[in-house]
Formats: C-alpha cells, sequence, structure tokens
C-alpha cells in the first residue's frame, strides 16, 4: 500500500470512527464527544471504542431483561456492538500498515548511510538521513564514560544554525548524571518524548537556550547491549510537538542504526588492534621469519578486579553483562571501566584492550 492509498484509507476510518461514536450517543441518550479527527487520533481511539463497546453492552444487557423493548430496539444495539467491533479490527490493520509504512520510510532514508566505511563518517551522515523521514532537526550524539557527546546536526534549511548547536554542545559536553533527560534515556535504553522543555529542570540550559527547542524525541543508539549514542529529532519548523508516530520513527531507525553501528565499531576495533599490537592480527603463515617480541607495557597496577573487568572488556562484553558475570551492579562496572581507562591513560574501550593485549594482565 503506497502513501496516497494509506492517507485514504486513514480517512475513510476515521469518517466510519466519528460516525459510529454519533449514533451510539444518539441511541443511547449519552454526551459522547466527536472526534475532530484532528492530529493522532487513533492514539486515543482504542480507549474510546472500549467505552462504547461497554456502554452498548451494558443497555443491550439490560434490554434483554426488559420485556417493553421492542425487536427493532435489540437489533439496533446488536448493530452497535457489530460496528464497534469492526471499528477496532480496522484500527488495529490500519496501525499494522502504518508499521510497514513507517519501516518503508526508515529503509529508504538510511540507505544513504549503509555504505560509511568508518564510524565518524557514518555518525556524520545520519543527521540528514533523519531529516528525510520528516524531522525538522536531528541531532546525532556519542555516549563516552557518562558523558553526552555531540557529533553532527543537520538543521532543514539552516546549517549555520546547526554547525552553531554542535558548537555549544562540544565547548562544554554535558555529564550524563543527575536530572538529565538524556541520562534516563541512556540507563533505561528506550525513547523517550520530552514536552515543555523551555521550563523543565532536567534539560541542558545551554542547548536548550541555542535551539529555542520546545519539544523532541530521543532514541538510544546500541552496541551489545550498551548505550553508546543518542539520537534527537524535532519537528521545530513545522511548529508542532513530537507525537507518538515520531517515538515509532525515532525508535526503528536507531535500532536500524545500531545495527550499523555496531558492525563499524567491530571492525574499527580490529583495525586499531591490528595495527597497534605487533602481529596480534597477522596470519602466522605469511610471516617468513620469526617476529621480534612487542615492546613490554608499562607495568600500570590494575587490580585482580580490574583484570577480571579486562578479561571481559576484551571478550566484547558490555557493562551489563561484566555485571552479571561478576555479580556486581552495572553501576560499579561502570565505575571500573572508567578506573581502568584512567590508570591506562587511554580514551576509549579498544584502546584499553590493546594496551592490555599487548601486555597481558598488567599488576
Amino acid at each position: 500500500m503506497d502513501v496516497d492509498s494509506t492517507v485514504s484509507a486513514a480517512a475513510g476510518l476515521g469518517g466510519r470512527y466519528r460516525d459510529l461514536c454519533a449514533d451510539v450517543g444518539a441511541t443511547l441518550g449519552l454526551d459522547v464527544p466527536v472526534p475532530t479527527l484532528d492530529g493522532p487520533w487513533a492514539d486515543e481511539a482504542a480507549g474510546a471504542l472500549g467505552r462504547l463497546w461497554n456502554a452498548v453492552l451494558a443497555e443491550t444487557l439490560h434490554s434483554a431483561d426488559e420485556t417493553s423493548v421492542t425487536a427493532a430496539r435489540r437489533r439496533e444495539l446488536a448493530e452497535l456492538l457489530a460496528r464497534i467491533r469492526a471499528v477496532e479490527a480496522e484500527l488495529a490493520e490500519a496501525r499494522l500498515a502504518d508499521q510497514h509504512l513507517l519501516l518503508r520510510r526508515v529503509a529508504v532514508s538510511l540507505a544513504s548511510v549503509r555504505d560509511a566505511k568508518s564510524v565518524d563518517e557514518f555518525l556524520g551522515r545520519v543527521p540528514e538521513a533523519g531529516c528525510r523521514l520528516g524531522f525538522d532537526r536531528v541531532l546525532v550524539s556519542r555516549v563516552v564514560d557518562s558523558v553526552w557527546r555531540l557529533h553532527t546536526m543537520c538543521v532543514v534549511r539552516e546549517p549555520r544554525w546547526a554547525d552553531e548547536i554542535v558548537a555549544v554542545g562540544k565547548a562544554s559536553p554535558p555529564a550524563l548524571r543527575g536530572g538529565l533527560i538524556e541520562a534516563d534515556v541512556v540507563d533505561r535504553a528506550e525513547t523517550r518524548l520530552i514536552f515543555d522543555t523551555q521550563h523543565s529542570e532536567r534539560v541542558d540550559r545551554d542547548l536548550i537556550r541555542v535551539t529555542r527547542s520546545t519539544s523532541y524525541g530521543i532514541a538510544p543508539l546500541t552496541v551489545q547491549g550498551q548505550v553508546v549514542g543518542l539520537l534527537h529529532g524535532d519537528r521545530y519548523h513545522q511548529r508542532r510537538d513530537v507525537d507518538e508516530t515520531d517515538r515509532a520513527l525515532l525508535t526503528l531507525m536507531a535500532e536500524a542504526l545500531s545495527h550499523s553501528l555496531g558492525r563499524l565499531t567491530m571492525l574499527e576495533g580490529l583495525a586499531f588492534l591490528r595495527d597497534t599490537a605487533d602481529g596480534l592480527m597477522t596470519r602466522p603463515a605469511a610471516l617468513p621469519a620469526p617476529v621480534a617480541p612487542p615492546p613490554s607495557s608499562p607495568q600500570i597496577p590494575l587490580t585482580a578486579r580490574e583484570n577480571e573487568v579486562m578479561e571481559l572488556l576484551a571478550a566484547g562484553r558490555s557493562n551489563r553483562h561484566i555485571a552479571r558475570e561478576l555479580l556486581i551492579t552495572e553501576r560499579t562496572a561502570k565505575s571500573h571501566v572508567t578506573q581502568i581507562l584512567r590508570k591506562l591513560g587511554v580514551a576509549s574501550r579498544t584502546e584499553a584492550i590493546a594496551l592490555w593485549l599487548r601486555g597481558g594482565a598488567l599488576s
């Protein structure tokens, strides 16, 4: 089903839903609000149809015990029940069609990022692809050691504004702690919609000031179960709040991006290990002669627990998996990783793994 036919079908369903509300109200003598069909009316329709069903069913059961009720009245109530069920079924089918349409839109939008050769190039293309989905502004960021690091942004028709926003975020990268909404998204790994942001105490005030945003959505980018980035989107130029359709779009887009991001991250990690750990990724058959042992790593003391964490990091485990295997909290696992990076003097897990593998467990 194409976009035009989907819109036409939705309009027809909306008309039948509106007529049904009016007919139930007239038949039962109730004040049933008639939907205006402005905005995402389908989000409220399921609950409203359930209330209509209960009201008509109660009247039907009452009529069954009243001898004065005519057969025509009973048929009228039965027809209303059948119409309610029919509209509910159509609504369920429409929602499924909407999901397929969203998937197609996301697939088309992300076609431009699939051939990126590096994580940096990949993230640099994501915002423009997100704007093709209908958002006015899309921001992609990295999450590094509980710090929100802005990467690239696209603002429709205003690229300079995008650069200004990213510059503000890079000048003072927000820490993902305390009450920041982005911290909740990282902790729970779930998409959120944020409203009335100009008056919220849970946003970064510097970024809200420069973006002038009033509402936006955030979706997590995950690799091996760990949130490694954030995807923001809003409808600023359209002068409307984000809605449930936007939540679905961001969620689907983030899931697709996470898959590609995980693949690129793994490839970059392997390349880094190959280039920095002498002979680590070289095939033995390609070596014409024995290779001199790699230079010894500086003996930076790691505790026994930190070495256990490093073993799991080298095996590709996320903080969540490390916590489970060592029977500690995820927060404690994250603290161990941060301490290891500080001791080794490196900025990423990949660098820590390379240094650790070169010298074995550092003690």
